[in-house]
């Protein structure tokens, strides 16, 4: 009766899912009324009386479960030691196993998106600690590890539940072991069959602890970029805020009635476009190479440079927009096209940002090529200096006080109209991602003619998006003749 009851909740909570999530989608959409708001309060209550009612259930499942994997090994048969239910009828046996429980147990009520969502955190946090003690190639290096603790903390309640609902799926044992099976062997149904259960949006999704929408493994360009900017992350589709000018205050008067200073409030909405890459090898090579390990970092690493290129140049057409192309131009002196940026020319570019953009909340950087930032080493501070623009005592090179950072997809080339050096505020540069990496193989590669190669390659794809919040926020140097 128990084994039934616990199918019938677990069919209910899936239906009570697929309601909330409908009903979620009116109230987003300005659509839903007062008996949709009721509606959804209700199945809300319900879905929490199931969850209670499903873990005495499920706990009892686990247990028949261990009693009977017990009963299939010889010596278990054998030994004269008391059988695993009656140690766990004992109640100071059973405190115990309570106060070790693992994250990853019961989690029918978080695939069904119905589980508390403080819980729900809780154990995030909680499998986030297990991955940071490891030492095989699933461990969380402590960076990473602060870096998922702070999606799941301090990112809000629904956003920082819905990051921590997809670690806790992509985290179990069970999923890290289907995965690696189905790196090392792609068509083996096992391994298919145990991946489908969870929600791979086409795709299979990357255990959170390798997944670079959550933590990027490594740097294989010039890339400052997620270093200094804004960096947000979202569950949806689009990630939407507020920008304003500020409100205006004045002088007046004894008696005399206040202006109106009431901000003027805009929105700022970066839509996460779509990245994917491919990568391919014959049977030989897939089959001898330890694939599990190393298509991660791969894909962080090509992940990697396909942004930087966006987040300096990007039209915002497919792809991020960049701050080469979002900032405000500057024409530079007359007759620095040949050489690169003057003295006189990086000094304007400095003073002709807004003093908003430089306040002490500010985070300015310089951005060019490293062919610039060379030639600007050979630039003297001002007339008859000896000393060049640029100090590099430090660990990071800097002009005129501010960290002066190489970014490779700005252009080198100093030519007529060319953009080659910007300054700005890089809190005003939002970077938005959404999270979750799917990775699809593809067992035969075709050639031209149509027919197999005796290849195999994988397609993994992500979503990541970047503007300024406003273009006066950066100034950028086009050289002239």
């Amino acid at each position: 009766m128990g084994l039934k009851r616990a199918d019938e909740i677990r069919t209910r909570m899936e239906a009570i899912r697929s309601d909330v999530a409908t009903l979620e989608k009116l109230d987003a959409s300005g659509e839903a009324d007062e008996s949709a708001h009721q509606r959804l309060d209700d199945l809300l209550a319900e879905a929490d009386l199931l969850a209670e009612e499903l873990k005495p259930l499920a706990e009892r499942e686990e247990r028949i479960a261990n009693v009977q994997r017990s009963a299939q090994i010889d010596s278990n048969r054998e030994s004269t030691e008391p059988a695993p239910a009656a140690v766990e009828r004992g109640a100071p046996e059973l405190g115990r196993r309570r106060s070790f429980r693992s994250p990853f147990d019961n989690l029918d009520a978080v695939r069904a998106g119905v589980a508390d969502p403080s819980d729900v955190r809780a154990r995030a946090v909680a499998a986030i600690e297990q991955y940071a003690t490891r030492t095989d190639h699933w461990a969380l290096a402590p960076d990473g590890a602060e870096q998922a603790t702070k999606l799941v903390e301090k990112t809000g309640a629904r956003f920082g539940t819905a990051v921590a609902r997809q670690m806790l799926i992509t985290g179990t044992p069970e999923y890290l072991a289907a995965f690696q099976s189905y790196m090392e062997d792609p068509g083996g149904m096992s391994s298919r069959a145990a991946l489908s259960l969870t929600p791979a949006n086409g795709g299979y999704l990357v255990p959170f602890t390798l997944d670079p929408t959550i933590i990027l493994t490594n740097n294989g360009s010039a890339n400052p970029y997620r270093a200094y900017a804004t960096i947000k992350t979202t569950a949806t589709n689009d990630w939407n805020g507020v920008t304003s000018a500020g409100v205006s205050a004045e002088w007046t008067a004894e008696g005399i009635e206040a202006a109106d200073a009431t901000p003027t409030v805009g929105q700022l909405k970066i839509t996460p476009q779509k990245a994917d890459a491919y990568l391919f090898g014959s049977y030989e090579v897939l089959g001898d190479s330890d694939i599990a390990q190393q298509l991660p970092e791969l894909l962080a690493d090509a992940k990697d440079r396909l942004e930087e290129s966006a987040f300096a140049v990007g039209t915002g057409t497919g792809q991020p927009f960049g701050v080469m192309t979002r900032g405000t131009t500057l024409a530079a002196a007359a007759g620095t096209a040949a050489t690169g940026p003057t003295a006189a020319s990086v000094y304007s570019l400095m003073g002709a940002l807004p003093a908003r953009w430089r306040g002490p909340r500010a985070n300015n950087v310089w951005l060019a090529n490293l062919t610039t930032i060379n030639a600007l080493r050979n630039v003297p501070s001002f007339t008859g200096s000896t000393t060049s623009i640029v100090n590099d005592n430090g660990d990071v090179p800097t002009l005129l006080g501010k960290p002066l950072l190489e970014s490779t997809s700005v252009t080198g080339a100093f030519a007529n109209s060319a953009k080659v050096l910007a300054f700005g505020d890089m809190r005003q540069y939002y970077i938005v991602d959404r999270v979750g990496m799917s990775v699809v193989y593809d067992p035969v590669v075709l050639g031209a003619n149509r027919r197999p190669t005796g290849q195999g390659a994988w397609y993994a794809f992500w979503r990541v998006g970047a503007d300024v919040s406003t273009a006066g926020a950066f100034r950028v140097l086009t050289l002239t003749t």
